[in-house]
């Protein structure tokens, strides 16, 4: 059996593992059932129900609300830019439509019963809507349950509920993306060659189905390229460089690295020895933006940094107005390099120097 079936089995088998340990986490009795097959759909892209182009973004927008709703975000943190951008998207889009927003900041990717108590929180305080951003698929379905028995919408964003129950899911189509990736790297490197899937957290659909999209693509288009290391861990830079290290040490020749989300394994700390290997990624923030200009970071797709705290509180307006929304949309993934820094789409990923969130 060869390096690259090895590593693709390795990934089949740690997501099979994660989801059957997802799906023993504990409920509470009246919390809806898992219904969206979501063991299945890792490997498969989203069925989009609106589909919008940066440029579609960049032009809408705020609907204004008919009374001062009250708005909770749940968010899985706040220990990073990238939710630090979702916290200024939900305030920028709560001041242009009108309404109050709070902001919660959950404990990473491993603390669903602590996001349920923050859910039921803000219940309490009067939320009329609830934004969350899943920490797990599986386990954070109790607040889906929460929201349902307090009659207030639930607009899923960012990682995926595997439940077609809540009122809208703002998401991207993160196994395309995972396929997008594999593309930029056969660009950048068509000679193919050994390299290190980073795979991320092992309870978020997102590095889920970005690495099962990769590795599916490599399979299916690019037989010389193979994964010698899929290592899963959360979202922890220091975490990701051991992992890689301890990849390379078993691989010296590995001429790539993959890595589903940029804080996943930040470029500029690989080793001197493959400081100029091909390294693909998602997320566009400032120090992407160094890594870029430095040519340590080679490509890098938009996660909607700002987008994915702004459309979902938006959604909410319309919702709590009447106004119908749709089910899934899926917000756009576009591919940077060092030319791309400074253009509209890029500058809308970023957030003011001074915001931080409350």
């Amino acid at each position: 059996m060869n390096k690259k079936r090895t590593a693709l089995l390795g990934v089949s088998l740690a997501l099979g593992l994660t989801l059957a340990g997802c799906m023993n986490a504990p409920e509470s009795g009246d919390a809806p059932k898992a219904d969206t097959g979501f063991a299945d759909d890792i490997h498969s892209p989203i069925t989009c129900t609106n589909s919008p182009t940066t440029a579609d973004l960049l032009s809408g927008t705020a609907p204004k609300a008919d009374d001062k709703y009250s708005v909770a975000v749940l968010l899985a943190s706040l220990g990073g830019y990238y939710y630090q951008g979702m916290a200024y998207g939900a305030q920028k889009a709560a001041d242009e439509a009108g309404v109050d927003v709070t902001i919660f900041a959950g404990d990473g990717y491993t603390s669903p019963e602590a996001q349920l108590s923050q859910a039921q929180t803000a219940i309490q305080q009067g939320a009329d809507a609830i934004v969350l951003q899943p920490v797990d698929p599986r386990g954070s379905l109790p607040v889906l349950a929460a929201a349902k028995a307090a009659g207030i919408p639930l607009i899923i964003t960012s990682t995926e509920l595997a439940s077609s129950e809540p009122d809208a899911t703002i998401i991207q189509d993160d196994y395309a993306i995972g396929m997008a990736g594999a593309d930029q790297l056969a660009e950048l490197h068509p000679e193919g060659g050994e390299g290190v899937l980073i795979a991320g957290p092992a309870t978020s659909t997102w590095s889920l189905k970005r690495a099962a999209g990769f590795a599916d693509r490599l399979a299916d288009k690019y037989p010389d390229f193979s994964i010698v290391a899929d290592p899963q861990q959360i979202v922890d830079p220091a975490q990701g460089l051991q992992d890689f290290t301890a990849a390379v040490q078993a691989n010296p020749d590995v001429e790539w690295v993959y890595s589903v989300f940029f804080y996943q394994l930040l470029p500029d700390s690989l080793p001197a020895a493959y400081a100029d290997i091909p390294f693909v990624t998602t997320g566009y923030e400032p120090t992407a933006i160094s890594a870029l200009e430095s040519g340590s970071l080679s490509t890098t797709v938009q996660l909607g940094n700002v987008w994915f705290g702004y459309e979902p509180v938006l959604d909410a307006v319309r919702l709590l107005n009447g106004d119908d929304v749709p089910k899934v949309t899926c917000l756009p993934y576009d591919t940077y390099t060092k030319a791309d820094i400074g253009n509209e789409s890029a500058a809308a990923e970023l957030y003011p120097a001074d915001f931080v969130a409350k």
